[in-house]
Formats: structure tokens, C-alpha cells, sequence
């Protein structure tokens, strides 16, 4: 593959409104339990090293003054077990190519965009919640633009997933995923409310597989 085709801690985290419940959300508290958010593949970018800035805004990187390129995309939600309960300390992984098409901390060179955190962690609060900015995502060696996820917590098994932008072509970028599960894995990014002229903002909720 053609290696050219390849964060700021935030503040806003109690003042962002939490995603909605899905419709799956609203039949659990009559008693149904939610399906699980489907597993996709890890991909083979997953870092072999992490940067020293981890933190949930892969927009800033902490002692670089400029930004990323690309639009800040604030994503918000929650992760929820099958009981439709809050999984507090839920331990979340986002990571992301670049503009350039590039996987920062996977040794493979290529254009980077040295003010691209490229991967991020975040706790999900008491109530589930969590946040992140990241980079709108971008397509890259015929794959659709997507966002990969690492998210664990005990007494629930390991979610590993990639989320897609709903309304462009995903032909071939499902790992494998079986055609009825696309639409569970889709997000509609819209622009910001009070935030950068270019941000957009997307929720979704995550429902890891408990007992």
C-alpha cells in the first residue's frame, strides 16, 4: 500500500449533552436486553508503540502549538451493558489515520501530520458517558473512511469494532462483516453547535457483551 495513502485534554465533557438512547436503549428498560455492537476487525494498524499524549483529543498534541489538519469530529455516547446499564470505567481506545492516509506509532513512515495524535484513550463516567475528538475520518487504499475502537471492562468481553460514516461507500471495508450488521456500525456526523466553523459532532452508543 502506498504509505502516503494512510488531540487538547477537553473541558467539555460534563457540559456535552450525553447521546440519546437508542430505540434498543428504550426496549431494555421494558425488560429486553440489548444486542451487542458487532465486532469488526482490528486491522492491522493497531499502535506498536503509544505516544506520550494519549489522552481524548486526537486534534492537539500537548507541546505542539498547531493543530491537526483535517475537521475536528466530536464524538460523544455511552457504553452500556446488555442489561441496558451504565458500564462505568470502561476503558476506551480510538486510534486513526491521518489527513495523509498515514497510522501514526506503527513504524511504516510515510507523510504524517506531526500534529495528529493519531490515538487516544477515555474512562467512561459513572453514567457510561464518554468523549472524544477526533479527526473526521478519510478514506484510504480503497477503504472507507472509519475510526477503530478498543473498549474493555471487566465482567464483559473486549469490544473490538470500527465505526463508518453513514452515506459513503463501505464495498469491501467491513472486515468481513456480514451485510445486515452495517447499518448498527454507522455514524451521521453533523456540524458542531458552537464549536469550530468546520467541527462536526456524532453519538454513538456502545453495547459491550455481558452475562
Amino acid at each position: 500500500m502506498n504509505p502516503i495513502l494512510r488531540r487538547r485534554t477537553v473541558r467539555w465533557l460534563a457540559a456535552a449533552p450525553l447521546a440519546l438512547a437508542s430505540a434498543r436503549f428504550a426496549s431494555a428498560q421494558g425488560g429486553k436486553r440489548l444486542v451487542p455492537t458487532p465486532q469488526d476487525a482490528e486491522g492491522p494498524f493497531y499502535p506498536r508503540t503509544f505516544p506520550t499524549d494519549a489522552d481524548n483529543d486526537l486534534m492537539r498534541v500537548t507541546g505542539r502549538a498547531g493543530a491537526a489538519q483535517g475537521k475536528p469530529l466530536y464524538l460523544t455516547g455511552r457504553v452500556l451493558a446488555m442489561d441496558g446499564s451504565p458500564l462505568a470505567g470502561a476503558k476506551l481506545e480510538l486510534w486513526q489515520c491521518d489527513i495523509h492516509g498515514t497510522y501514526h506509532h506503527v513504524g511504516d513512515g510515510g507523510t504524517q501530520d506531526a500534529d495528529f495524535q493519531g490515538y487516544g484513550r477515555a474512562t467512561a463516567t459513572a453514567d457510561g458517558g464518554y468523549a472524544f475528538v477526533a479527526m473526521r475520518p478519510v478514506p484510504y487504499g480503497g477503504r472507507p473512511a472509519h475510526l477503530h475502537f478498543r473498549i474493555t471492562r471487566s465482567g464483559a468481553r473486549t469490544l473490538t469494532t470500527q465505526l463508518y460514516l453513514k452515506g459513503e461507500s463501505a464495498e469491501g471495508g467491513f472486515g468481513g462483516m456480514f451485510s445486515k450488521e452495517r447499518d448498527r456500525l454507522l455514524v451521521s456526523p453533523e456540524p458542531a453547535t458552537g464549536r469550530e466553523a468546520n467541527a462536526l459532532a456524532a453519538s454513538y452508543n456502545f453495547v459491550l457483551e455481558t452475562a
